[in-house]
């Protein structure tokens, strides 16, 4: 294959496919810190506008909705507590702390590196190794898929070092909130008291909005009842990273866009499960792992440059091998056969210069997201000097909006307001959320592909020790724990 350097080059800097870069990239930003809205709501509303354009400017215009949205979650986590995508959750622990400190810009400002570090590594990745990735990938069968998650539920040690047996508790109770519905070998129904709206279980918007949306309003009302108007500094301080903070966030930045790169290389796995991972990796050898939690610029570096590193990674199984890496890649699948490139072996042979025009897109997205979101940055910031009293009632209005849009369904939204009163009354007890959102996230993963192992290996569990990506996965998991045991002894013994 023979690539026409000036044909690509000129693909990528038409106009057409600047203006659309720009504009993706805005609706985003836009769509993924409003909670309950995603970057890939955003692909799939605006997919249908994309058909008279060229191919390459309508799908970087989407991959830039789609990159826009990962990032754009954590605006709303930094400035009032509420997580705008499921993955931003993660952001949240130190994000919140330095926005109620009056740091919401440097908060910002770090998230915003960091995931314009993992865009673009991401990028370089589905540049430069997709053939050979997607090739591994292939050894991917239910017994790694289903250790890829016990790996995943690993990090819920490191996220509770203090209250373990809790964080067990609420990473269990996640995974049975996550088998609701029918089951998917049997059909069998579970826990859904004869609910037709339980049937097809339980959606992640409805979690994650009543976990920690209402959650956050809920305290809102209990802090004016007890007198205390706001949590949040209201004067909003200009704050910028040191020289310091920057190297100190450059490993986590780099070690969390290639855990991001891995994990979205691997199809299902997605940006909730990088990000998590991440920030228990910095939890566990970071410098400041013991001030992980208070506010510190490396516990949003390390999960916003997975979630994003997730994003063009996610893209090399669908390009070469036509399967989907995540719900984003899913909705751009859409795009691509639209466009009339078929993704699978052959689409590099026959449509050279397009591609390559397309990744380079990819890369140059993350370049104009930066620009985007630093020149709008006070714009986003100006969200802290919303009165609660205003704040809180358009929030709520927003999360139940977000909620019924996931499915057009008002079940969503009862789901929603039980979710938050159950999520309020475990603050109460000190039982923490993050590991119940892990367990749900993980939950299906766990099960189903432990179920199709053992019909793999009639019923014996001896297929998880004689396959070598399985036997990795064990080991990983017992060094993650051992290390966190360990790392959790010395920083008490300081």
């Amino acid at each position: 294959m023979e690539l026409d350097f000036g044909a690509i080059f000129s693909l990528l800097f038409s106009w057409q496919t600047l203006l659309g870069m720009l504009f993706g990239t805005a609706v985003g930003v836009i769509f993924g810190s409003i909670p309950g809205l995603t970057g890939v709501m955003a692909i799939a509303i605006f997919l249908p506008f994309t058909f008279s354009m060229d191919a390459t400017a309508a799908l970087v215009m989407l991959f830039s909705c789609f990159a826009g949205g990962c990032f754009g979650g954590s605006i709303t986590a930094v400035l009032i507590g509420t997580p705008g995508t499921s993955a931003a959750a993660a952001t949240l622990n130190d994000g919140y702390p330095m926005g109620l400190r009056g740091e919401g810009e440097k908060a910002i400002t770090t998230a915003l590196a960091a995931s314009c570090v993992g865009g673009v590594v991401s990028a370089l990745v589905l540049l430069l190794f997709a053939p050979v990735i997607a090739k591994w990938t292939l050894n991917f069968a239910p017994p790694e898929y289903f250790m890829l998650g016990i790996f995943g539920i690993s990090v819920i040690a490191g996220l509770n070092e203090g209250n373990m047996l809790m964080g067990l508790v609420s990473g269990l109770a996640g995974i049975l909130v996550a088998l609701v519905g029918m089951d998917p070998q049997s059909g069998v129904q579970r826990f859904t008291f004869g609910n037709l709206n339980l049937y097809s279980g339980i959606n992640i918007m409805p979690v994650v909005l009543g976990m920690f949306a209402l959650v956050r309003i809920f305290q809102s009302f209990e802090n004016r009842k007890d007198g205390d108007p706001r949590q949040k500094t209201a004067e909003l301080k200009h704050s910028r990273l040191t020289g310091e903070e920057w190297k100190c966030c450059a490993r986590p930045a780099l070690t969390g866009s290639v855990i991001g790169s891995i994990i979205g290389i691997i199809p299902a796995a997605g940006t909730d499960i990088a990000a998590f991972i991440a920030y228990n990796m910095e939890k566990t050898f970071g410098k400041r792992r013991d001030q992980l939690g208070t506010g510190i610029p490396e516990g949003i570096a390390a999960p916003e440059a997975a979630n994003n590193a997730v994003t063009a990674s996610s893209l090399v199984p669908l390009l070469t091998l036509g399967i989907p890496g995540s719900g984003g890649a899913a909705t751009l699948l859409g795009a691509f056969m639209m466009q009339g490139l078929a993704p699978g072996p052959y689409l590099f042979e026959k449509n050279g210069n397009v591609m390559y025009a397309i990744m380079f897109g990819f890369l140059l997205t993350n370049v104009m997201m930066y620009i985007v979101v630093k020149l709008s940055m006070r714009m986003f910031v100006q969200v802290t000097r919303v009165p609660e009293n205003i704040l809180m009632p358009c929030l709520f209005t927003i999360c139940m909006a977000g909620a019924y849009c996931g499915n057009g369904a008002k079940f969503d939204i009862m789901a929603t307001a039980v979710i938050g009163i159950l999520a309020y009354l475990m603050t109460l007890l000190n039982i923490p959320m993050i590991p119940f959102i892990l367990g749900f996230v993980l939950g299906p993963t766990i099960e189903v592909n432990f179920r199709k192992a053992l019909i793999m290996s009639n019923g014996s569990v001896s297929i998880f020790f004689n396959r070598p990506l399985c036997i990795a996965f064990i080991i990983l998991t017992v060094v993650m724990l051992a290390a966190t045991k360990i790392m959790n002894r010395t920083t008490a013994n300081q």
